[in-house]
């Protein structure tokens, strides 16, 4: 769903409805920081603000209210050629169990947290590892950390 702006968004809250994720920019100014908030107080589980350049006074304030994180606009990071473009080809299933690599856990603890066998987990993994051209497990950790897949 899409709210174009703050009185849509000031609508979907009075209406209850949530979502799992919010973008909120911050040129909103003093109406981003109070609409992170109410996302946040209405049971969004991630709100991110956008903020169009580093000015560290609104993301300081967006983290205040309660957004899970800031994308900053500025220009490419070079480090980041080196991440493939298929990482934003991961499914859900995939960013799951390369979330739960990165906390450091065995494919067997993962199956049984994903109510998968640890075959089922090695298979996963081995697509990551094809996807991203690297079957290390710290390498696919950290491309996806880099890529922003994960935290």
């Amino acid at each position: 769903m899409e709210a174009a702006s703050v009185a849509a968004v000031e609508d979907l809250v009075a209406r209850q409805v949530s979502g799992d994720l919010a973008l909120i920019s911050l040129q909103l100014g003093a109406d981003a920081t109070r609409l992170i908030h109410a996302l946040r107080e209405a049971g969004w589980p991630r709100v991110v603000a956008l903020a169009p350049t580093a000015d560290i006074g609104p993301v300081i304030d967006a983290v205040g209210a309660g957004a899970s994180g800031v994308l900053i606009g500025r220009r490419a990071n070079p480090a980041s050629a080196s991440i493939p473009s298929t990482i934003h080809e991961l499914s859900s299933r995939e960013i799951e169990v390369i979330r739960l690599v990165a906390d450091g856990r065995s494919n067997k603890w993962i199956g049984d947290q994903l109510s998968l066998s640890a075959l089922t987990v090695k298979s996963h993994l081995a697509r990551i590892g094809r996807k991203l051209g690297t079957g290390d497990r710290a390498h696919m950790v950290a491309l996806a950390m880099r890529a922003g897949v994960i935290s």
